[in-house]
C-alpha cells in the first residue's frame, strides 16, 4: 500500500528547514449566476499542507469558490493554479482532487469497504492493492471492524468518516470539504473537528473546507478566509482574524459582537465624540461586578441594570442595560451569581470603533492614563 501520510508534504531545505510555498492560487476569479455575482475578483493563496477554512454567511460565495476549485463550476474569468499548474481547462476528474460533500454522498447499497474502494476500482487499481489500501484507510479513520456495514447501519459521524476515507483513497493532492459537519449533531461535530485536524496533519494533504460556523473555523483551520458578497474580506490565522478583524464587516461577524451607537457617551471614551459614531463590543471587553464588590476603575465605570441571565455552562451570560443600550457580559460561575433586576457596575476595557469600512481599537482612558482619546 502506498503510504498516504505526508504524501503531499513539501520537501525541506538542505538544512532541514521546512519549505512553505503556495500550493493553491486563485487569481481574479469572477463568477455570476444571472444577475447574482457569486465571486467578485477573488484572489488568494493556500500553502501546501495547510488546512484552510472558507468562512462566511450564507450566500457569501464560499461554496462557489470550492466548486470552481474542484472543476464542478467554471469561472467566467480568472486563473486557478494547483501546484503551479493552470487547471482552468482541466476537467474535475483529472485535477487530483478529493471532495467530501455535506450530505456524505455515500452509495447506500454498498458496504463501508466498497464505498471507500469505489474510486480505486474506477481507476482499475489491482484488487490486492485495493484491499490493502482500503483496510489501511478504515484503520486510519477509526472504523476498524465496520468493513461490511452499510451506510444505514452507521451513525452520522461514522458515515462522515467513510466519506473522508473514500476521498483519501485515490491519494488526492488537494482535499475539498463542503460543510463537512453540518449534518452531524453538536457533540459528535465537536469530536470530529479535533479528529479532522489531527487526520489532515497526519496525511499532510492540503485541505480547504467551507463552513458558516466561526467556532469550527477558529478551532480547526490553520488559515481562515472570510467571504462577503462574493469577495474576500479578510485572510489570516484564527488568532490574527479574531484579535485584529480590521474591517467593519469582520468586526461585526466574528466573536459575539454587540453594535452600539454613540460610544462616546460611555465613561472612558469621551474622546470619540458623539456625532454618528458606531462601535462594536464583545463580552470579553467588559467586566461586570456587584456594587458591593471592590473595583479599581471606579471613575470610568458605568452603572447598569441586569435584564436577563442565561446559564452557559462555564459562566452566566448577562444582558445589562447601560445608557439605554443592552450589553452582553459574561460572569464566571465561580463568582457570586447576579440576578435579573440587580444594579451592577460595568467597566468597558476596550471597543472597536467603526470608521467607514475600518475598525480601530480604542482603550478605556483608565488604561491609557489619558483624559481623552481622539481618533
Amino acid at each position: 500500500m502506498t503510504d498516504i501520510r505526508n504524501s503531499g508534504a513539501e520537501s525541506g531545505f538542505p538544512d532541514g528547514t521546512a519549505k512553505r510555498q503556495p500550493y493553491v492560487e486563485l487569481r481574479h476569479i469572477n463568477k455570476s449566476f444571472g444577475e447574482f455575482k457569486a465571486s467578485d475578483d477573488v484572489s488568494f493563496t493556500v500553502e501546501k499542507g495547510s488546512l484552510v477554512g472558507l468562512l462566511g454567511p450564507s450566500g457569501s460565495g464560499k461554496t462557489t469558490i470550492l466548486r470552481i476549485l474542484a472543476g464542478l463550476e467554471t469561472a467566467d474569468s480568472g486563473e486557478i493554479y494547483i501546484d503551479g499548474k493552470l487547471v482552468n481547462s482541466i476537467p474535475a476528474s483529472k485535477r487530483g482532487i478529493g471532495f467530501v460533500f455535506q450530505s456524505y454522498a455515500l452509495f447506500r447499497y454498498m458496504t463501508v469497504f466498497d464505498n471507500i474502494a469505489f474510486g480505486l476500482r474506477t481507476k482499475k487499481v489491482p484488487r490486492s492493492e485495493i484491499v490493502e489500501k482500503v483496510n489501511g484507510l478504515i484503520e486510519l479513520v477509526g472504523l476498524a471492524g465496520l468493513n461490511g456495514r452499510y451506510p444505514n447501519q452507521l451513525s452520522g459521524g461514522q458515515r462522515q468518516r467513510v466519506a473522508f476515507a473514500r476521498a483519501l483513497a485515490t491519494e488526492p493532492s488537494l482535499l475539498l470539504l463542503d460543510e463537512p459537519f453540518a449534518a452531524i449533531d453538536a457533540k459528535v461535530r465537536k469530536e470530529l473537528r479535533a479528529w479532522l485536524k489531527e487526520l489532515i496533519q497526519r496525511v499532510g494533504i492540503t485541505s480547504i473546507f467551507v463552513t458558516h460556523d466561526q467556532s469550527e473555523a477558529i478551532e480547526v483551520a490553520d488559515q481562515i478566509i472570510i467571504t462577503n458578497h462574493g469577495h474576500i474580506e479578510r485572510s489570516g490565522s484564527p488568532i490574527e482574524i479574531y484579535s485584529n478583524p480590521e474591517s467593519s464587516f469582520v468586526t461585526k461577524f466574528i466573536g459575539q459582537p454587540t453594535v452600539i451607537e454613540n460610544p462616546g457617551a460611555f465613561k472612558g471614551f469621551s474622546g470619540i465624540g458623539n456625532a454618528g459614531a458606531t462601535a462594536v463590543l464583545r463580552p470579553e471587553f467588559i467586566s461586570v461586578s456587584r456594587l458591593s464588590e471592590p473595583f479599581r476603575y471606579e471613575i470610568t465605570a458605568e452603572t447598569g441594570i441586569v435584564e436577563n441571565s442565561f446559564f452557559r455552562g462555564g459562566d452566566f451570560e448577562l444582558r445589562v442595560r447601560v445608557n439605554d443600550q443592552v450589553l452582553t457580559v459574561n460572569r464566571p460561575i465561580t463568582e457570586e451569581r447576579i440576578l435579573p433586576g440587580e444594579k451592577v457596575r460595568i467597566f468597558i476595557r476596550s471597543l472597536y470603533l467603526l470608521d467607514g469600512d475600518k475598525a480601530v481599537t480604542v482603550l478605556n482612558d483608565s488604561l491609557t492614563g489619558n483624559d481623552s482619546i481622539c481618533i
